[in-house]
Formats: C-alpha cells, structure tokens, sequence
C-alpha cells in the first residue's frame, strides 16, 4: 500500500516520464526484435501508443498483488475465511477508491472512477487466479493421496 501511495503521490510529469521510458524501451526492443527499421519518430510514436495500456496492466497488477496480501492476510483468522475472497476484493476496491482520492491533490493527477474499475477489476483477476493455483493444487494432491481433510 505504502508503494502504490508513493507512485500516486508523484506529479504527473513524473509519472509520465517514468512511464515514457519503460515504453520507450519496449518499442524499441519490438524493432530490434521482428527487425521493423523504424526510425525514432516511428518508435516514440508506437512508444506513445503503449503507454495508456502499460500503465494500467501495471496498475491491474499492482492491484491484483495487493488483493493476493489481503487474502493471505484474511485466511489466517478462522472468523474471516468463509468470506476471505469477497473481503480481499472490497478491502482492494476501497484501497483503490482512496488512492484516487488522494490523486486530487497531487499536481497534474486527477481522480478516476474509471482508475477504480480497473484496480478492482486487476484485484478480481489476481483473486481468480489466486483461486485456480489453489484449486489445482489442492485437486492434485487429493489425486496423489497428499491431501488429507481434517
């Protein structure tokens, strides 16, 4: 939580050049890499294309990190488990929703609803994936005899 805080807290310049040169390196790797020879304006125009959607599969992933932390968290208090995915999601949700709230005093940032959406729906796609791995392991070491319910 202190780091998504500290990345919300940063200006919106900041933020975009931090952002402009991780896609920056990635369009430039996807020339090298499938041998395209754009020249640079062709690369930060493809670098600029890539920034909306890197920046939120980053906060998506952020999102879904933190909603594995308040899981993991909830699971080892028996009071809690029967509602530990649900309450993982609202407590990653509300985290959300105070993070925008913080944007609108930060210089250049602005508070989304949308930004919410997305962080809740990365917290929902981190916990569905969260509950796969479970579940495949769980089925597999009852397959193997590994599991014993008590």
């Amino acid at each position: 939580m202190l780091l998504i805080f500290h990345f919300s807290a940063q200006e919106a310049v900041d933020s975009g050049k931090m952002s402009g040169s991780l896609t920056g390196c990635i369009a430039e790797r996807v020339n090298m890499l499938f041998h395209l020879e754009w020249n640079r304006e062709s690369i930060e125009i493809f670098a600029e294309q890539l920034e909306y959607p890197v920046r939120k599969m980053a906060h998506m992933t952020e999102y879904a990190i933190l909603a594995w932390i308040f899981l993991g968290n909830c699971m080892q208090y028996p009071y809690f488990r029967k509602n530990c995915w649900f309450l993982a999601w609202i407590g990653t949700s509300a985290y959300a929703a105070t993070d925008e709230f913080h944007q609108l005093f930060v210089k250049g940032r602005s508070g989304e609803i949308k930004d919410v959406m997305i962080d809740s729906l990365g917290a929902l796609i981190g916990l569905l994936f969260a509950w796969a791995v479970i579940y495949i392991v769980k089925k597999r070491q009852k397959d193997h005899g590994l599991f014993h319910k008590k």
